[in-house]
């Protein structure tokens, strides 16, 4: 019996992870990537791998908080209202998805669906893909006892919903500078040790994933850009501009472009963009040796084996995916009052990464087959959950994809649900 041909379009991590349990479970796998590899979002994000940080983004208070930014011009969460009838609509239904309700169930949606995380990234390392991973955790910390209180609520309201990965340690501002000398001890005054966490260079992780497919056959071809789809034989027939191709099934993992690519099939896909940003440089004195979380500043530091990252801003409602002129300074500057052992000083000119993440009005990923269109399938809409829930997404699709079997997981993500 010949093996189902699958397109995968989207090379980022989500596009990959799919193909790699695509071609682990015995389909023949080709990727399609309209630009280079891992040239979006994956590109330039801090990789961090948070399960017990794993809650939708609209939640109580959060429309409030964005307008607020907005008119005392902060910088970690920015609403820009616009007159598009799609926004509005868009930020209506965000609005709704901000009861307590849904965001409980937002949390046991994801508790679910990340409950194999770590298993499958143990898995990755065993099958051989080569990338980039620390197992050190995630320091939350802030200038004020007070600071933390929030993030001990989320902490909390996970554990009461089912999370299982513990709690983390409650260290006073000499406990944690101890563990993180890279802090400044005369300025923080608490912080939040998630020991279970991780975090990858996502970089490294497109690429490990792209080699293995490669070194298993899989063809991988960029500068492919999808223009069409139509059913055709029992299968499916993909326009490109590189020509057209043909294949049994069909998975969008296209990031943000999803719902354009899709219009015609699932004319209710939604997405908006998000823009955030991200510098990576060497710095001055001993980097970081946990991921950091600054938590009155709202920002995330990754060190790396080349260079600590330092990204931010959740700006909603933004239309391009370059970086203002001093995006890149104002993030070194709302880190500068955290760091001590390490500074962030640039050796020469600051290079300012930026990316548009993919959200939905519900801040949960749209993971399933269209209802209208039996063979495609996609999985989109991660905003700032990529890496983490990358290989758990995979790992219930392609069951899916290849022999129809839709895991209880992924009801809660499935395209049809009203958002």
């Amino acid at each position: 019996m010949s093996r189902p041909s699958v397109a995968v379009v989207g090379g980022g991590v989500i596009g990959l992870a799919c193909a790699w349990e695509l071609h682990r479970a015995g389909a023949e796998v080709r990727v399609l990537e309209r630009g280079v590899l891992g040239g979006g979002v994956s590109a330039g994000n801090t990789g961090w791998i948070v399960p017990s940080m794993a809650a939708p983004l609209p939640g109580p208070g959060m429309v409030r908080e964005g307008l607020h930014q907005l008119v005392t011009r902060g910088g970690a969460f920015v609403l820009r209202p616009s007159p598009d009838p799609s926004f509005v609509r868009w930020l209506w239904q965000f609005r709704r998805n901000c009861s307590p309700d849904r965001f409980d169930a937002g949390i046991r949606a994801l508790l679910a669906l990340n409950r194999r995380t770590f298993e499958l990234y143990d898995r990755y390392r065993e099958d051989g893909i080569d990338f980039e991973m620390h197992e050190t955790g995630l320091v939350i910390v802030s200038l004020s006892v007070e600071g933390l209180e929030y993030y001990r609520a989320i902490f909390r309201r996970l554990r009461e919903l089912g999370y299982e990965g513990g709690e983390p340690d409650e260290l006073d501002g000499a406990a944690v500078t101890d563990i993180e000398p890279a802090l400044d001890r005369e300025r923080v005054a608490a912080g939040l040790h998630a020991r279970v966490d991780r975090y990858v260079r996502p970089e490294s992780l497109v690429a490990g994933l792209a080699a293995a497919l490669r070194g298993a056959g899989v063809e991988l071809v960029e500068g492919c850009e999808l223009l069409g789809l139509d059913q055709r034989d029992g299968g499916w027939r993909l326009l490109t501009t590189r020509g057209d191709e043909t294949a049994d099934r069909v998975v969008v993992a296209a990031g943000l472009e999803t719902d354009r690519l899709l219009r015609s099939h699932a004319p209710s896909l939604r997405m908006q963009p998000a823009r955030g940003y991200s510098v990576t440089l060497r710095g001055a004195g001993v980097p970081p040796r946990h991921a950091l979380y600054l938590a009155e500043a709202k920002i995330g530091l990754s060190p790396y084996e080349e260079g600590v990252r330092i990204a931010g801003v959740f700006e909603l409602g933004a239309k391009s995916a370059e970086a203002p002129r001093d995006a890149g300074e104002k993030l070194l500057a709302a880190a500068r009052p955290y760091l001590g052992g390490w500074r962030p000083e640039p050796v020469a000119a600051i290079v300012t990464w930026a990316g548009l993440r993919p959200m939905t009005s519900d801040g949960l990923p749209v993971v399933g087959q269209l209802p209208d269109s039996p063979g495609v399938f996609v999985a989109a809409g991660h905003g700032m959950l990529g890496v983490t829930l990358a290989p758990a997404t995979a790992a219930l699709l392609a069951p899916l994809v290849l022999d129809g079997e839709a895991a209880a997981e992924l009801a809660p993500f499935d395209p049809a649900r009203r958002p």
